[in-house]
């Protein structure tokens, strides 16, 4: 069983979106969850594909800011008080432009059921939310949007423009969550909220 487990986990991340265990107790009660919909997407211009690679970066800033600053007090003696906490802000930004421009994917899964979000940098991914259908109000495009109010979740890349939101309420809190999915997942999330809000209609 536990091998079974394990290639499962490794062939399919649905199984891991939607939690081993709860998976496997509707499935004894003869639920069937359908895949409809399934997108990764990653960042147009990778410039790190791995942790180590991150690392590597960051240190050749840390080196190079260092650098400047010790050209700086030889060549006109400014004060490295002065220069260590701008490089070091340098540094930070980059750092944070580099992680989430050029690093993290986001995958989106959606079922007949609910929809999930991933999260995915190098070997590491991260469940980010599992929401669902009947807990989804509305689906917008990023034009559609002129004020998001509440939480929201940042699970999408550039361009804002192509992005769009999810506004979904999750045990009694109003959520916003915003991605990046093509416009073919959406229509098939759209299209399976209207069936089944229908199939939910009092007769």
């Amino acid at each position: 069983m536990q091998q079974i487990r394990m290639l499962s986990l490794k062939c399919s991340s649905l199984i891991d979106v939607l939690k081993f265990d709860y998976y496997n107790i509707h499935m004894e009660e003869n639920t069937v969850v359908n895949l409809l919909a399934m997108e990764t997407v990653e960042p147009k211009w990778r410039v790190t594909r791995s942790a180590g690679a991150v690392y590597f970066v960051l240190i050749a800033l840390m080196l190079g800011c260092i650098s400047l600053g010790n050209m700086l007090y030889a060549n006109w003696q400014i004060p490295r008080h002065i220069t260590q906490p701008v490089l070091y802000g340098l540094i930070a930004i980059c750092g944070v432009s580099l992680y989430r421009r050029h690093f993290i994917c986001f995958r989106y899964t959606f079922t007949d059921e609910q929809f999930a979000i991933e999260q995915t940098g190098g070997s590491k991914e991260k469940t980010i939310a599992v929401i669902l259908i009947r807990d989804i109000r509305q689906i917008s495009s990023h034009a559609e949007v002129k004020r998001v109010s509440g939480k929201t979740v940042d699970a999408s890349l550039p361009p804002r423009e192509a992005t769009s939101w999810i506004f979904a309420t999750v045990d009694g809190n109003d959520i916003a969550y915003c991605i990046s999915a093509s416009e073919a997942f959406l229509d098939t999330m759209k299209q399976q909220m209207l069936t089944h809000n229908h199939s939910n209609e009092p007769k």
